[in-house]
């Protein structure tokens, strides 16, 4: 699987979300049993309304920017939506649901492009778009099951329904696991884009 294009990490959070989070798979029985718990708690929140307050972050040393929505249920935070760009070759749109204030569920797409070594007739470079799926569920700080799937074209119009035909697949991308956790848990409690900004670098 091809890394993330944001390989620079907050050291705290990583090394907080290392000792915390158990990577070792539940027994198939347990983990179904807690998926399933997961998902419904998910879909109660889609189905419910939602009070919205969303703000812009950027920072001044490094090329990311973007937005970062945080959902409540009454004043209750129950979803946050993370969407942001590294510069002009990749980017990330997050999504992270908890209930009383646990991580249960990230959700994440990580786009990026590059050049494949082609030349087309107009003399530009051949460039390929990739995207990458992430399903992330989580019961008591440990990772219960973690899926994904890609797609790749050279048309990037094309990803979208070509992401959406991809089987999903058991991942063995730890680092995305831990990411995703470490940002998840590390987002429930930033306020601006400066809390954002400390999780997603260096």
């Amino acid at each position: 699987m091809k890394p993330h294009p944001n390989r620079r990490r907050a050291t705290i959070h990583i090394l907080f979300a290392a000792a915390s989070l158990s990577l070792t798979p539940a027994r198939a029985d347990e983990a179904e049993a807690k998926v399933k718990d997961i998902r419904e708690r998910y879909n109660r929140t889609e189905s419910t309304k939602l009070r919205a307050k969303e703000m812009e972050f950027t920072s001044n040393s490094d090329p990311i920017s973007g937005t970062f929505t945080r959902y409540y249920l009454g004043d209750t935070l129950v979803k946050i939506k993370l969407s942001y760009g590294m510069g002009d070759h990749g980017g990330s749109e997050e999504y992270y649901y908890y209930d009383h204030g646990e991580l249960l569920f990230a959700f994440a797409t990580d786009s990026a492009w590059g050049f494949t070594g082609e030349t087309l007739p107009n003399g530009e470079g051949a460039t390929i778009d990739t995207a990458i799926e992430h399903r992330a569920y989580f019961f008591d700080g440990a990772l219960v099951r973690h899926l994904s799937r890609e797609a790749k074209s050279k048309d990037a119009a094309a990803i979208p329904k070509l992401l959406q035909k991809a089987q999903n697949q058991a991942s063995s991308d730890s680092d995305r696991a831990t990411r995703l956790y470490s940002v998840g848990t590390g987002a429930y409690n930033a306020n601006d884009g400066a809390g954002i900004l400390g999780l997603l670098i260096d």
